[in-house]
Parts: structure tokens; C-alpha cells; sequence
């Protein structure tokens, strides 16, 4: 491993600096798929040299996939249909020929997985639901097919909470290391330009980063049984994320524009690992809210810190917070006590 050490004692944040620092230094004259594929062999070497080229070009493919699915989104937001309903029609594809009580209780395991995640996530903003919250438990045993829509709508909500909540925490994060000053300092050649030049690269940087760190056990919130595609998706939605954050940094968007850009980039992740769930690739699905708050952290690291102001901050959170209190209040999901228990009882194994 040479310089950078034993990768066991290292990160997924130090993995994903190794990955960007090789790229930005990488030569000119080496093409990125035989580039990606050198640096993986370097962080695993137990792969051969095909294995490793293998799996450079399975990354990229998977990249490929995710920005196609986020385009899908964004031309059904174009044409009037929701985010959410986007995904839920997605998932509705994946359950279509399975029994609806087949369907009804897998869409309510990744429902409730996402909750415990999120449910992470909004503690680290003060926005958490509370042992005082009324929500009664009105689940049917029985499943129909409006039922189980209205659910996967639900997996949409969290989808997007999920991207608010990443973003909000990462801005926190930064904003307590004093970094919330002089939001319009333009920086020079640094990933930021990748980003705007081939952000199709970036991904490909991250989700390398993000098997490697799978692979070694430095991500195990991310089951060892995630797909390409689902490190892909994941990868996609923590560089659209960054720089949407950027460019509300820098002054070039709003943070509502941000916002809704994250929330797409979330929705769109989210449709692929939901539908790898469904589909039984995937046993359930990952705890994404930490392993995205350490890439979309890392990668501003390597964007000469882009800083946030307290109002921008305010926004972004105060979103996070309205949209996690509207998933409370909602009908479409109608167990959120009952998840909230299990989440609970899910991070104490995991996380403590």
C-alpha cells in the first residue's frame, strides 16, 4: 500500500481522498477506464489485472445507468409528475409480477430501513421525532395494489429527506469548523473543474472509492452484497449533491434550486438500490445517510471548501425539518412510530 498505509486502518473519507488525489495527478496520456482500473488494483490487490479492468468498466457502465435514470427524473419533473411519483412508478415496474402481499411487505422493509437511517440523519440536525409524537399504527396485514403505490410513494419522501438531511449535516459539519465565511471565492483547477468538465469521471472516482472501501470492510454500513449499480447510484447522487452545494456557495443557485437538484439526484439513487431490493439483489438496503455525509463531505474537501452562510444553512435545514414533519403528518405513511421503534432498535446494533 505504500504511502498511504493499511487501507484496514483507513476510512471510507481517506479512501476517497487517495481515489481523487491519484486522479487529479493521474497522466494525460492514460485513458480513465485503464487509469480507474490501475488504482483499483492499488487499493485491492488482490484483484489481477483483468479483474481489475473488469470492474473499472463495470463502474463506468453503472455510472452511465444512474445519470440516465436521474435524466428520467428530471424530464418527468418537466412534464408535471412529481419526484416522488416518479420513483413510485419506477418501483411499481419492479413489483409487477409479484404477489401484492409479497411486494406490500418488501416495499414496507425498505421503507423502514430508509426511516432508520434518516431518522439518524435528522438527529444530527435537532429534527428527530420524539418519544412524545402521536402516530398510530393502522397497517393492514392485507395488501392491494393502491396500498402498496401509496407506499412506494412514501420510499419517494424519504428518498428526497434523505438527500435534505445528507446536505444539511454536511453543511453543520463544515459551518462548525468556521467555514462560513466569503461564499463567493471562486477557486482554480481543482475537482471542481472535473466536476463541470466530465462529471461522468467524478462519479466513476467516487464509486471506485466507495468498492474499494466495501470490498475492505471500511464501509460497512454499505452491505458487502451491494451491486455496482447500487454503488454507482450512490456515487451519483454524492457528486450531484456536491456540486449543487458549490454552486450555492459560489452564488450560482439558489438553495432551493440546490435543493430540489439533490432531491432528484436522491430519488434517482434511490429507484435503483430500492428496485435491487425488490428484485432480491440486494438484502436490504444500505444505511447510505452516514456513508453520503463522509462523500459529499470528502469531495468539498477537495473543492477548495466551499462555505456556507448561517441563512443558507437555516434553509436547507429548515426544509429538511418541514419535509420530515410532513412524512409524520402523512398518509402514506401510516406506521411511522412503529418504524421509528425498529429504527431505533436497528442503529443501537449498528451504530453503538
Amino acid at each position: 500500500m505504500g504511502e498511504h498505509g493499511s487501507i484496514e486502518e483507513k476510512t471510507l473519507k481517506d479512501i476517497l481522498g487517495s481515489f481523487i488525489d491519484s486522479y487529479m495527478e493521474r497522466d494525460g496520456s492514460v485513458g480513465f477506464s485503464d487509469w480507474l482500473g490501475n488504482h483499483l488494483q492499488r487499493e485491492l490487490p488482490a484483484l489481477s489485472r483483468e479483474d481489475s479492468r473488469k470492474l473499472a468498466d463495470e463502474i463506468i457502465a453503472a455510472i452511465r445507468v444512474y445519470d440516465r435514470t436521474l435524466e428520467a427524473v428530471r424530464a418527468a419533473a418537466d412534464g408535471g409528475t412529481s419526484k416522488e411519483e416518479w420513483l413510485a412508478g419506477h418501483l411499481a415496474e419492479a413489483y409487477a409480477d409479484m404477489p401484492m402481499n409479497d411486494a406490500g411487505e418488501k416495499i414496507r422493509q425498505i421503507e423502514e430501513n430508509l426511516t432508520s437511517s434518516n431518522l439518524q440523519l435528522m438527529q444530527g440536525i435537532g429534527g428527530a421525532l420524539t418519544e412524545d409524537d402521536d402516530v398510530v399504527d393502522v397497517d393492514s396485514v392485507e395488501w392491494n395494489a393502491y396500498s402498496v403505490k401509496d407506499r412506494a410513494y412514501g420510499i419517494g419522501q424519504q428518498a428526497v429527506l434523505s438527500g435534505l438531511a445528507v446536505a444539511a449535516n454536511v453543511m453543520k459539519e463544515r459551518m462548525e469548523k468556521n467555514d462560513s465565511a466569503d461564499i463567493g471565492e471562486i477557486v482554480g483547477k481543482t475537482l471542481q473543474d472535473g466536476l463541470i468538465k466530465d462529471p461522468e469521471e467524478a462519479k466513476a472516482v467516487v464509486a471506485g472509492a466507495v468498492k474499494a472501501a466495501v470490498e475492505n470492510g471500511a464501509g460497512d454500513i454499505i452491505p458487502a452484497d451491494a451491486s455496482i449499480d447500487v454503488i454507482g447510484n450512490i456515487a451519483g447522487m454524492a457528486v450531484e449533491s456536491a456540486e449543487a452545494l458549490y454552486d450555492v456557495a459560489v452564488g450560482e443557485s439558489t438553495a432551493v434550486e440546490a435543493m430540489d437538484r439533490i432531491g432528484m439526484a436522491a430519488v434517482a439513487a434511490g429507484g435503483c438500490y430500492a428496485s435491487d431490493a425488490l428484485k432480491g439483489c440486494l438484502v436490504r438496503v444500505p444505511f447510505i445517510g452516514p456513508v453520503l455525509v463522509d462523500l459529499l463531505g470528502g469531495l468539498l474537501d477537495h473543492m477548495k471548501g466551499p462555505k456556507f452562510t448561517e441563512d443558507v444553512y437555516t434553509v436547507v435545514r429548515n426544509t429538511a425539518t418541514a419535509t420530515w414533519e410532513g412524512i409524520k403528518k402523512s398518509r402514506v405513511v401510516k406506521s411511522v412510530g412503529r418504524m421509528v421503534d425498529k429504527a431505533r432498535n436497528t442503529m443501537k446494533k449498528i451504530f453503538y
